[in-house]
């Protein structure tokens, strides 16, 4: 494998892109493997080099999580960020493993208790220019005291109407199941319907296969765990999340493709490697943004969701061995 690292944007974001030789490609068919030379389009981490001097001067003035910075002052290429009804978006210090004791910064969502939902918090970035339908994304995410559920992750289509609705969703469950805050299933539309939002689901514990829709008996939908991913495994500590979202092609006759791809890996472990997916409408566009944190419904306590080490790339993932948790010491 060949790697070449340069800058792709100048002043906070520093990137990398990695190409990958023909030959390294794996030869099996999955939705986790490379399509193309990787090109990595952001990695989010908060240190001196995101935040800037006053906010560093904040954050550096408390030994605890007491004090935080607001995201929305910061002025990173690509990426927006906020929150509304009762929600709140911050940086604030926190201590990842392994490093035990070493301070760091990270995303921090908060949500109060509702059972009627409408918290809200957003950290998006957009790919919109590149009119990509294929995007990979790695990340870090904790849930150290409540476990309760939002939307997480989402991946929006270009669209005019109705804008609000995503086309691929993964995020722990807020409704009253068992495993309320655990991961039970990723969400997408086949294309049916012009809001091709939630109308799909794949579970992780291969129950329901008709539920794929229009791409069942088409699809190859793997779910090598055969098992949920509870709640209970959030426990305080980091955990280590692996996306790729390929919408489906169409034609220049407007006809769709059935090569649509979704592949959730956490912690190392793959939980969905699905192919030859319908998941997007032809009246839909290309990714236009990929949105941490979201909409949070019916949760009966308050909680706070972290992100940290956001890496988003096309061509393929970033990391190709094992991860480790995140230090934060340094701008990548």
């Amino acid at each position: 494998m060949n790697r070449l690292i340069a800058k792709r944007a100048a002043g906070l974001l520093v990137a990398a892109w990695v190409m990958v030789s023909p030959c390294a490609l794996a030869t099996s068919i999955s939705a986790g493997n490379a399509d193309g030379p990787v090109d990595v389009l952001t990695n989010l981490q908060f240190n001196s080099a995101t935040l800037g001097t006053s906010a560093m001067s904040l954050l550096s003035s408390s030994a605890t999580q007491t004090m935080a910075a607001d995201p929305t002052t910061l002025n990173i290429p690509g990426w927006s960020f906020g929150s509304q009804s009762g929600g709140t978006l911050l940086v604030a210090k926190t201590t990842p493993p392994p490093v035990s004791g070493d301070s760091s910064y990270a995303l921090e969502a908060v949500y109060p208790a509702s059972t009627t939902g409408a918290q809200y918090t957003w950290a998006n970035f957009s790919v919109a220019s590149l009119n990509t339908e294929d995007v990979y994304i790695e990340f870090w995410a904790k849930m150290p005291d409540a476990k309760e559920g939002c939307k997480f992750l989402k991946i929006f289509g270009k669209r005019s109407d109705p804008e609000g609705d995503a086309d691929t969703t993964f995020g722990p469950d807020y409704t009253a199941s068992a495993n309320h805050g655990g991961f039970d299933n990723v969400g997408f539309g086949d294309g049916s319907g012009i809001r091709n939002d939630y109308q799909d689901v794949i579970d992780l514990d291969g129950a329901n296969p008709t539920y794929i829709g229009a791409s069942y008996g088409i699809a190859k939908v793997l779910t090598p765990q055969m098992s949920d991913w509870p709640a209970s495994n959030w426990g305080t500590s980091w955990h280590h999340f692996k996306v790729h979202v390929k919408f489906n092609g169409v034609t220049s006759s407007g006809q769709q493709m059935a090569d649509g791809e979704i592949y959730i890996a956490i912690d190392g472990k793959v939980y969905v490697d699905a192919t030859g997916l319908y998941n997007r409408n032809p009246e839909n566009g290309p990714i236009d943004y990929i949105e941490f944190g979201g909409w949070a419904q019916t949760d009966p306590e308050p909680f706070d969701v972290w992100f940290d080490n956001i890496t988003i790339s096309t061509g393929g993932f970033v990391s190709d061995s094992s991860p480790t948790a995140p230090t934060n010491v340094t701008a990548n």
